[in-house]
């Protein structure tokens, strides 16, 4: 990972991760010999597909793979790019991004688990009230289950 600043106000933060650019580029391949296929045999089914489209070039009523697509493509195998305003560091910040899934994770089960619905507030002091006390039924019903689990009894 790398720290750029820009205009020393805007900090990003640009990250590779090498395993994710073998997929990318693994992906990219059969799409792109999908395609070959495709227009070596006169179908031009893939070419309403938006993943496949952005690797064609037009011409007329031809449409040929774009080389210098595919190209351009490849240079974005694995990276992504974060912006932030925190005092953390490159490294921190990408932990932590990657750990938003977690976040994100809780709030669906939050939403399943306790059966919200949307509702409706006003204010934001609200807001808040009620997103804080559905978390906390969440954190406690996790805290039931681990308890139960431990002695051996099940949520039913």
């Amino acid at each position: 990972m790398k720290e750029v600043w820009v205009e020393d106000t805007r900090r990003y933060v640009v990250c590779v991760n090498v395993d994710q650019a073998t997929k990318d580029a693994h992906d990219r391949a059969a799409v792109v010999a999908s395609l070959r296929d495709a227009l070596g045999q006169g179908d031009k089914s893939l070419v309403g597909n938006k993943g496949y489209r952005k690797y064609l070039r037009a011409g007329g009523k031809q449409f040929a793979v774009d080389e210098d697509k595919i190209k351009e493509e490849a240079r974005y195998d694995g990276k992504w790019v974060l912006t932030t305003n925190t005092n953390l560091t490159a490294r921190e910040v990408a932990l932590k991004y990657k750990q938003l899934w977690m976040v994100e994770d809780v709030f669906r089960s939050m939403k399943s688990l306790l059966d919200t619905r949307p509702i409706y507030h006003n204010r934001d002091e609200t807001i808040r009230g009620h997103v804080f006390c559905s978390f906390l039924a969440l954190l406690m019903r996790q805290e039931l289950e681990e308890r139960l689990a431990r002695k051996e009894w099940k949520l039913e």
